[in-house]
């Protein structure tokens, strides 16, 4: 038996989406079916991520307050809007996926911020034989050399993390 849940920072962007299975006979083999799942689910977030137009911006009222009256880049936390200067003018910092505004930035970390390329997946209490289980069929299913382990014991793991190539 499996059960995660997919949680997007945005409801607007993915609604989240609780996914269960429980063995149908013993023969089930539940952890490829849940790495199976879990790939597929993975392609499909990736399928429908959007960019938006910037010249689109979602920019109320309230934004517009709170982009004049910013004193710090909501990035890098520093103070300091220089007018003029290249790298430190206030900019209007948009999330490409909604379209809405998320704070005032320096020029520079605004070009230098970048939408992560990989979606991470969290698992609560996996621990013990369970982590092995997963490390096993991963690298079985495909021998690669992109699944990275940080070892406990010789079958208990920290983390792991796999590499999936979306070819979309």
């Amino acid at each position: 038996m499996f059960c995660y849940y997919i949680k997007c920072f945005d409801d607007t962007v993915y609604e989240g989406k609780l996914v269960t299975y429980t063995a149908k006979s013993e023969d089930d083999d539940v952890a490829q079916m849940f790495l199976e799942k879990l790939e597929e689910d993975l392609r499909d977030i990736w399928r429908i991520k959007k960019y938006k137009d910037p010249a689109n911006m979602i920019f109320t009222e309230e934004d517009k307050r709170n982009y004049d009256n910013a004193t710090k880049c909501h990035f890098c936390g520093k103070d300091g809007f220089v007018e003029g200067d290249e790298k430190k003018n206030k900019v209007r910092d948009l999330c490409h996926l909604t379209n809405r505004f998320r704070g005032a930035a320096h020029a520079e970390c605004n070009r230098n911020y970048r939408i992560p390329k990989f979606i991470p997946v969290i698992f609560h209490n996996l621990s013990n034989y369970d982590s092995h289980l997963f490390i096993k069929k991963i690298f079985l299913k495909n021998h690669e050399e992109n699944l990275k382990c940080v070892p406990n014991k010789e079958e208990k793991y920290i983390s792991f993390s796999k590499e999936i190539v979306l070819v979309i």
